[in-house]
């Protein structure tokens, strides 16, 4: 993996940074020692010491520990069962987190996005089927509810409405699912207008508009991909998602 144009940051510098690095998940700036070394470890694309780290701290730093493994399942682990795996561990601790600590609202948003990512894995129909569909948008609605401008959350409720309407059609998206599109479109451009520098949102906006629509958006998600593909990383997670939009490109 390439760095990022800008040198990761350390526990010293993290704090500094933390706004303009947490524009998706809106985490609040840890003041456990601990915890900060952990989320620097994060940034800087150790992934798996910087779940360990969460896990060690305890309920505070389950967010961390969630994103770090939630990361590594979404863009860095090659095999369909152990990503499969990672975010079944994932959604069980987003449950004990939610459980324990109901007003955090990455508790709910953590959960959520490993139902997404697992749902996806398995197909989204078979999902559907399987009450996953209310699961996830329950703990999203929940997370916006506790976080109105929780970028991440817009972006993931937006792609879960597409994603819906690209398997089962509008019609039964909407009566079985509650899934339209103007909903999907409402929290897509909210997640660009909280995040309009981010490349991870580009790349998921683009992606739902596919899943939505298909052909009549590929133009746009092309140049979606384009803008990701040039963005500056800001740490090694972003420069991951550039990668993302730069492979996706070449294909």
């Amino acid at each position: 993996m390439k760095h990022p144009a800008t040198p990761p940051p350390d526990a010293s510098t993290l704090p500094a940074q933390w706004q303009r690095l947490h524009e998706l998940d809106g985490e609040p700036l840890p003041q456990e020692p601990t915890l900060l070394h952990g989320w620097a470890l994060f940034h800087a694309g150790h992934f798996e010491e910087a779940e360990l780290a969460g896990l060690a701290v305890g309920l505070s730093g389950l967010s961390l520990a969630n994103r770090a493994a939630a990361t590594r399942a979404t863009l860095l682990v090659p095999s369909e069962k152990a990503r499969l795996d990672l975010f079944q561990r994932i959604h069980a601790r987003g449950r004990a987190h939610a459980a324990e600590d109901q007003n955090n609202p990455n508790a709910w948003f953590w959960l959520a996005y490993a139902l997404i990512r697992y749902s996806q894995g398995i197909h989204v129909a078979r999902a559907l089927a399987q009450g996953l569909g209310t699961q996830i948008r329950a703990a999203l609605e929940k997370t916006l509810q506790l976080a109105p401008h929780h970028a991440y959350a817009h972006l993931a409720l937006g792609g879960f409405h597409a994603a819906v309407i690209g398997k089962v059609g509008p019609l039964v998206g909407a009566m079985t699912y509650g899934a339209r599109a103007e909903e999907a479109m409402i929290h897509l451009r909210e997640a660009l207008r909280l995040a309009p520098d981010s490349a991870a949102v580009m790349v998921e906006y683009a992606d739902a508009l596919v899943a939505m629509e298909g052909e009549p958006r590929l133009a746009e998600a092309v140049r979606l991909y384009e803008q990701a593909s040039n963005v500056t990383a800001r740490d090694a997670v972003e420069q991951l998602w550039v990668e993302l939009a730069q492979a996706g490109l070449a294909l």
